[in-house]
């Protein structure tokens, strides 16, 4: 039998997680948009080619949008 300190704990361990999922995914979010525009402002250079970079950001955009979306549905729309 849980008492009623594992069940406030274990309800704060779940509120965490999901803003953890929320928060990576704006830093994936961000790396993408760097990955794409960085060689066009003028924050660096990288070793392969321009159109390669645009994929690999537009990977981590939308896996960055993955993780929001899926952290924002647990934080607010899963209430048991």
């Amino acid at each position: 039998m849980e008492t009623h300190e594992e069940q406030t704990s274990r309800r704060q361990e779940n509120r965490y997680r999901p803003m953890g999922e929320l928060i990576r995914g704006i830093f994936f979010i961000l790396f993408g948009l760097f990955a794409i525009f960085a060689e066009t402002l003028g924050f660096g250079e990288f070793r392969i080619s321009p159109q390669m970079m645009s994929i690999v950001g537009a990977v981590l955009i939308v896996y960055g949008l993955f993780r929001v979306y899926n952290g924002v549905r647990k934080l607010f729309f899963n209430r048991n």
